[in-house]
């Protein structure tokens, strides 16, 4: 039974991102998006994104709007007109997003806050001093805020 519980778990880091899970193709557009200069257009992030994998560009576009109706991106009409298009902004940087995702793992794998987890890992195999070590998880503690 106890096992049931674990693997609860570990499939619970996927979708701990704020209540929040990111599937394949999320990841895949939203990785594009970081790559480009902001605001992008779904067109932009298409005919990046065709070569890669043979996808419409209406499964594109409602992506796009799901990652924004997820709060992961900001949607903004590029006019008054119902047809104008959407422009794109990302709400959370690549680094941002790293660092929540592996929290999560770190809370839900090791039991212990990231700071903590890589203080013991850093230790056990380093030559870090002490000052070193406060001073990661300083700053692991400062970018998570």
């Amino acid at each position: 039974m106890e096992s049931n519980v674990s693997i609860r778990d570990y499939l619970g880091v996927r979708r701990s991102l704020d209540g929040q899970s990111l599937g394949e193709l999320e990841a895949q557009i939203l990785d594009i998006v970081w790559d480009l200069e902001p605001p992008v257009t779904s067109t932009q992030v298409f005919k990046i994104m065709y070569p890669r994998r043979e996808l419409s560009y209406s499964t594109i576009m409602l992506t796009m709007a799901k990652l924004s109706r997820k709060g992961i991106l900001t949607q903004k009409r590029t006019g008054d007109k119902k047809t104008d298009p959407f422009v794109y902004i990302p709400n959370i940087s690549r680094t941002e997003m790293g660092l929540r995702l592996m929290q999560e793992v770190s809370k839900k794998v090791l039991g212990k806050p990231l700071q903590e987890a890589v203080r013991t890992i850093i230790a056990d195999s380093s030559d870090l001093t002490e000052a070193d070590l406060k001073r990661i998880e300083a700053a692991i503690t400062k970018a998570l805020k």
